[in-house]
């Protein structure tokens, strides 16, 4: 064959580089419902410390990386440095209170209300990145709010227990959304990974000072804790959340979060796989009108 039909056209090669960001933002969504299942495996462990050594680890493995394999130095504006403290204060807040709400409520309700963070985050781009969703967004978000509803819908039984869980949980769908909409924001005026050891580190130092106000003895853990702080940091914040960011700086955040939606999926697959908590017949009307939901979202993105 010719070899000038190798050659993509351009606007395929934006399609690909699309859909190549699409599928790598699926890989972190399950790797981040993974965050569900080690936090049930680590019982009653308070959710400060959790919180605290998923971020600590994460800061500190990310500045051995920097201590030996430095990235491109940019000049950061001062400006960056109120953003970069605002933004290690969502992720705080959003570990916090929703592995709280995980410990106080179901977990499906926990997931459920988190999921509407796509809600928030369109308010906050809107008012602040000025990025306008099309009328179409509303309507998918819709169908796949639907979708996570009836995937969980049989742990809405005895809806009035648990209600502080719930609020916890709708809380930290609105500090979730505020992150993202930091990273989008900043954008590439500070490297990844540089961007990342900032944000993990500010936020693990925000929760530090509650370990001792609440003399929280966060050295004595079980081994088994140990070993799985070590995983969660590995696998949902440093590979799920890195990635998370690293989707917010390429596209609308509003898609970033539409496809969050499909953590729903995957950690109610995995929560019967590992936990024996098996979904109702509605799981599967649901997981399909969050799929259809999603995919109505990246098939605009990719027309346009």
């Amino acid at each position: 064959r010719n070899a000038s039909s190798l050659i993509l056209h351009p606007l395929s090669h934006k399609m690909i580089l699309a859909m190549a960001i699409y599928l790598k933002l699926i890989l972190a969504v399950f790797i981040i419902a993974w965050s569900s299942i080690l936090i049930r495996w680590m019982g009653t462990t308070d959710p400060l410390i959790i919180s605290f050594y998923r971020l600590f680890f994460s800061a500190l493995a990310l500045a051995i990386w920097l201590l030996f394999r430095p990235v491109p130095h940019i000049k950061a504006d001062k400006r960056h440095l109120p953003l970069l403290l605002l933004a290690g204060f969502f992720l705080a807040l959003h570990f916090i209170s929703w592995i709280t709400s995980l410990q106080m409520t179901t977990v499906g309700r926990s997931i459920f209300l988190e999921s509407t963070h796509p809600i928030f985050a369109l308010i906050l781009s809107v008012w602040i990145l000025k990025e306008r969703a099309p009328r179409s967004f509303y309507f998918f978000f819709l169908i796949s709010l639907a979708g996570v509803y009836f995937t969980i819908q049989q742990d809405f039984s005895g809806w009035n227990e648990g209600l502080s869980g719930d609020a916890l949980a709708l809380f930290s769908a609105i500090c979730l959304a505020g992150y993202l909409l930091i990273a989008r924001k900043i954008g590439d005026k500070i490297p990844i990974i540089r961007y990342l050891f900032f944000v993990y580190g500010l936020a693990s130092l925000f929760i530090l000072p509650l370990l001792f106000f609440y003399h929280l003895k966060f050295w004595q853990l079980p081994p088994l804790v140990w070993l799985l702080l070590i995983l969660l940091t590995i696998g949902p914040n440093l590979i799920g959340h890195s990635m998370l960011n690293w989707a917010s700086r390429r596209i609308e955040i509003y898609r970033v979060n539409m496809t969050l939606l499909t953590e729903s999926i995957l950690a109610t697959g995995l929560a019967a796989l590992f936990l024996q908590e098996y979904p109702g017949e509605e799981f599967y009307l649901g997981a399909a009108l969050i799929l259809i939901g999603i995919g109505g979202v990246v098939f605009k993105a990719k027309s346009k």
